[in-house]
């Protein structure tokens, strides 16, 4: 099975995401699974999930890359052998660092073939993000395959310049996909080998 992780900040549009991923990737033929992580003891977003038609197993009470992550192998390890997926999207909570869901590959007892790192923005919001949570995006960028630029219809065209160059100054050098939220993510712009 491959792996999809999709981090982002809170209130950027990952739970969107998510479901347009799923709505493509289903009708490409994948079998896919979704693994979604909650703060709090209520899982919102699992709840619009399930609305669209798909099992969400939930790991609550902390974040999925560090004080839960014996609960992510426990559930990969379910997934593998109970269920199957061709992929499984994985979306930790706001200040999660992929770095550590990367990891999962060298577990023993995991069979996956690839990780892809996909880290979605707000570009709205991005320049106040950066001030408040400068590590936590920069460790995100630092790992991410692609990088969607939500909300891009909230900034102007040299707005949005400024801000993919902030992206890059964190270091990272690949795709930056604009996007808007009524829209949705467009899939025929992600690489291929992220799907």
């Amino acid at each position: 099975m491959r792996i999809i992780v999709v981090s982002g900040m809170l209130g950027v549009g990952k739970t969107s995401t998510v479901l347009k991923m799923i709505e493509l990737l289903m009708q490409r033929g994948y079998k896919v699974a979704v693994i979604e992580n909650e703060f709090g003891t209520k899982g919102v977003d699992g709840e619009i999930i399930r609305k669209n038609g798909m099992e969400v197993l939930e790991l609550e009470g902390g974040c999925v890359c560090c004080t839960m992550k014996a609960g992510l192998v426990t559930t990969l390890r379910y997934l593998q052998s109970d269920v199957r997926p061709d992929m499984v999207i994985v979306e930790p909570s706001g200040i999660a660092d992929p770095q550590h869901i990367i990891g999962i590959q060298d577990v023993i007892g995991i069979d996956v073939s690839a990780v892809s790192v996909v880290i979605v923005t707000d570009a709205e919001r991005f320049m106040k993000m950066k001030r408040m949570f400068e590590r936590p995006l920069k460790n995100q960028f630092a790992v991410a395959d692609v990088v969607l630029l939500n909300k891009i219809d909230t900034v102007t065209e040299k707005e949005a310049e400024e801000i993919e160059a902030e992206i890059r100054s964190f270091g990272y050098s690949g795709k930056i996909i604009r996007t808007q939220a009524e829209e949705g993510l467009n899939m025929d712009a992600v690489p291929d080998e992220i799907l």
